[in-house]
């Protein structure tokens, strides 16, 4: 029997490999931490490749996107990491101004907090598919978060779904970076493509 390697069983295999690479890719490269925004924007670069089904050489691909724009993408690592800290670690503190003033402030902290995690799901393929400052590339995530908010808020319960289940299977959690990416980047493009669809079909 003569095994045919362009099936759809060997395609996902393939896939399933790449996800594989790329997160062992994005963990050796975010090593230094400081390095996270670089390695994350080339790990939804090569997501977005993997998914359209294009074949390419992943290690390669992923060390030439994470040299690309690497002093902009590494200040937005460092200042999404440091706003991130910052939120949680200043919680406790929110908590107890509200209960000696007023519960508003608590919840325009987790309004907030809200508002941070829909912007973390952009940011970084933002950072990969546009040019521009970084104030300008900062607007359009928080834009393309709350423009696109059922697609956001989808996203956001699948990643923590998927966190969870890292939670219960250690297997998961040795890809779990990718595949919240992989996710993410298939529901982007699949929303995309239902668009233009919609686009079509009313001009017809």
């Amino acid at each position: 029997m003569k095994i045919r390697y362009d099936s759809p069983f060997w395609e996902r295999m393939s896939k399933l490999y790449s996800i594989i690479v790329l997160n062992f890719l994005w963990v050796l490269f975010s090593l230094p931490i400081i390095t996270v925004g670089p390695s994350t924007v080339a790990l939804h670069r090569c997501m977005f490749q993997v998914i359209n089904g294009e074949e390419i050489n992943v290690i390669g691909e992923f060390y030439q996107y994470f040299k690309l724009n690497f002093k902009r993408n590494m200040l937005t690592g460092i200042i999404v990491v440091g706003f991130g800290v910052l939120l949680l670690s200043s919680q406790h503190f929110y908590l107890e101004v509200a209960n000696q003033t007023s519960q508003m402030i608590y919840y325009f902290y987790l309004f907030l907090s809200v508002l941070f995690v829909l912007f973390l799901v952009y940011v970084f393929p933002v950072l990969g598919l546009f040019e521009g400052s970084l104030l300008e590339l900062f607007r359009t995530s928080l834009f393309l978060a709350i423009k696109y908010l059922p697609m956001s808020i989808l996203m956001v319960v699948i990643d923590c779904l998927i966190i969870y289940l890292c939670q219960m299977m250690i297997p998961l959690a040795l890809i779990s970076v990718a595949l919240i990416v992989f996710v993410n980047c298939r529901i982007f493009l699949w929303c995309q493509a239902a668009k233009k669809e919609g686009k079509q079909s009313l001009s017809i």
